[in-house]
């Protein structure tokens, strides 16, 4: 090894470390951060055992450890004695040297395991009919802000085979209810967690009121304009059901305006095309502002539940999990407000 005019180490310890490399080691490079720890170890304990003690190890692998350092290095690290070690100036100067490079080892380890920890990567959304994407891209901005590595593909479902054919990995989706009650199976191989829970509310716009008139109870429904949803799945609802006082009674019309979407039938109420029924939670700008009215407010018109699907060999993805627990928090928020 070349020592400076001084016989010290150069201050340079890219100097020390290429040296080192550049040698026929008996520390070979993977193994060299390990001795070089066990040699800052030594210096602090100022023992090999209180080396080896402090790293778990047997005394003799330290000895051994440094040995190898010296032979590589061409130089004594520690002016021995029986009662003590002591560095040499060349050992005082590599000590130091150790420690620093060490510190940026454990700094850059860190760092890079930060960024590991990060979620990145692409995520493709797909929305469901049944969803309305008012709320999502609100989300979107705080979300990429806090994550910015995450790339977010949002893709409109419009039938269930287009899941598998877009490669969606996250499907937003309401509950997946069948035309005459009960739900649709879900498919095999699906983590299937709850969004959102939140009542149906009936209404329509004040123009359309003025124009048809405003229903007293569910039966006046049948006299009016109702517009039915078609969900994912192809089901027409066209029967809603009531509750007052735990008596139920579902009314079945028929409508001569059907649509896909709740974002079409939230348009399509504000518009007066007829009556509607909606999530409170995808219409409360629209009632607060008076875009909507409530019909029929003293009856319970059922609930409304969505769904934040996902394939089970992504069930460890990081960059779901975050956007699934944001947006849990961004819809409690909403419903909060």
């Amino acid at each position: 090894m070349r020592l400076g005019q001084n016989g010290s180490f150069s201050h340079d310890i890219n100097d020390n470390l290429a040296i080192i490399a550049q040698a026929d080691l008996g520390v070979r490079m993977h193994t060299l951060p390990q001795a070089m720890n066990m040699f800052v170890r030594a210096v602090e304990t100022n023992s090999f055992v209180g080396a080896a003690r402090s790293l778990l190890i047997d005394p003799a692998a330290v000895s051994r450890a440094i040995k190898a350092l010296e032979t590589d290095l061409g130089v004594l690290l520690f002016a021995r004695s029986t009662r003590t070690l002591k560095l040499t100036a060349e050992g005082a100067r590599f000590h130091r040297d150790c420690v620093q490079i060490l510190k940026k080892l454990e700094q850059a380890t860190q760092q890079f395991r930060a960024n590991r920890a990060m979620p990145h990567g692409r995520l493709k959304v797909g929305m469901g009919l049944g969803m309305s994407r008012r709320l999502l891209l609100h989300a979107i901005p705080p979300f990429q802000k806090q994550y910015p590595d995450v790339e977010i593909i949002l893709l409109s479902i419009d039938e269930v085979a287009q899941i598998g054919d877009k490669g969606v990995d996250v499907l937003l989706r309401p509950r997946s209810l069948r035309q005459r009650g009960g739900q649709h199976p879900e498919p095999q191989g699906l983590v299937v967690r709850k969004l959102v829970q939140a009542r149906l509310v009936v209404c329509a716009s004040p123009e359309y009121l003025d124009r048809a008139g405003t229903p007293g109870v569910p039966a006046d429904l049948l006299r009016h304009t109702c517009i039915a949803h078609v969900t994912l799945e192809r089901d027409l609802q066209d029967e809603w059901p009531f509750v007052k006082s735990q008596v139920r009674q579902k009314v079945k019309f028929v409508s001569k305006l059907l649509l896909q979407g709740v974002d079409a039938l939230r348009e399509a109420g504000v518009a007066g095309c007829g009556i509607i029924r909606l999530s409170a939670w995808n219409i409360e700008d629209d009632l607060r502002s008076r875009k909507l009215v409530r019909v029929l407010p003293d009856l319970l018109g059922g609930e409304f539940e969505a769904f934040f699907v996902y394939p089970e060999e992504l069930r460890t993805s990081k960059r779901i999990a975050v956007f699934r627990d944001f947006l849990i928090r961004k819809v409690t928020e909403v419903r909060a407000a």
